[in-house]
């Protein structure tokens, strides 16, 4: 059954995470909020499309003038595998796939000590034990072969659908989803608002608010039917018209959680006292 407590304070969570964007967005000073572990810690937005990387990929590889190009969905794939937008930068959106010149800049940057992907998300090796960018410039070569076949009407066919190529496991697949949904690829998709893939960290969300042990596996359905009764009992419009911003909230309140129940810490720290 669903704990209510605990939806007030995943509401809570909510208000005061979209409290501090808004502030730190106005330049205002800190502390953002007097909430000690959002003072010390690092949260995703409420909503994805405020994250940073998100704002700069949406402008620079997601943006409209490349929505109609054949290479449109291969480059978001190999975009969202990197995600660190530095390189992304420095390679530039890939009007014409050449997997050399590629695997040269990417080589370019290690070799120059720099960082060259984010350490948000992680590639599907399937085992592989090749050098990461052997691997991606590898899994790039499939992207680009063809042109990539999305269901236009569904986000989750089109999740399934690109699971099926090398690198996209379920997380990683979603990533893709939840940025094409905002082009003309997926836009007019009949569960745009209603549909998210279930990932580790909204299950032990989910898990948490249904008072299970944290490791019940959950189902996609049974999963998906959870995130819409939360939906509703949170009571925010926007989060019940973008069923992957609810599940993205379900992650970092597990992780808030994870503090506030004195079970660990998420690995990245935050200055929420100083000045900027």
């Amino acid at each position: 059954m669903l704990k209510l407590d605990l939806v007030d304070m995943m509401k809570f969570w909510i208000s005061e995470r979209e409290k501090i964007r808004v502030q730190k967005d106005a330049d205002m000073p800190r502390p953002w909020t007097d909430d000690p572990i959002l003072q010390q810690f690092k949260f995703c937005n409420v909503r994805r499309e405020h994250d940073k990387v998100t704002r700069w990929f949406a402008t620079h590889w997601r943006e409209p003038k490349h929505w109609y190009k054949p290479n449109f969905v291969a480059a978001i794939m190999l975009g969202r595998t990197i995600n660190w937008p530095p390189t992304l930068e420095f390679l530039g959106f890939p009007d014409v796939w050449n997997k050399e010149e590629v695997y040269a800049k990417l080589e370019k940057l290690k070799a120059e000590g720099k960082k060259i992907y984010t350490g948000a998300y992680m590639v599907t090796q399937y085992g592989s034990s090749s050098p990461k960018n052997v691997l991606v410039t590898t899994n790039g070569d499939e992207y680009f072969r063809k042109r990539v076949q999305v269901d236009e009407e569904s986000l989750e066919n089109t999740w399934e659908i690109l699971q099926t190529y090398p690198g996209m496991g379920p997380f990683m697949a979603a990533q893709v989803v939840a940025d094409l949904k905002f082009t003309e690829v997926l836009r007019e998709a009949k569960d745009w608002s209603s549909w998210a893939s279930l990932g580790p960290g909204s299950t032990r969300g989910l898990n948490r608010l249904y008072d299970r042990s944290l490791n019940y596996g959950l189902s996609q359905a049974q999963g998906l039917e959870e995130m819409r009764e939360v939906g509703e009992k949170l009571g925010l419009q926007y989060l019940r018209d973008n069923m992957q911003d609810l599940q993205n909230c379900l992650c970092e309140f597990d992780k808030y959680m994870r503090v506030y129940s004195g079970q660990g810490t998420p690995r990245s720290r935050y200055d929420g006292y100083g000045p900027g």
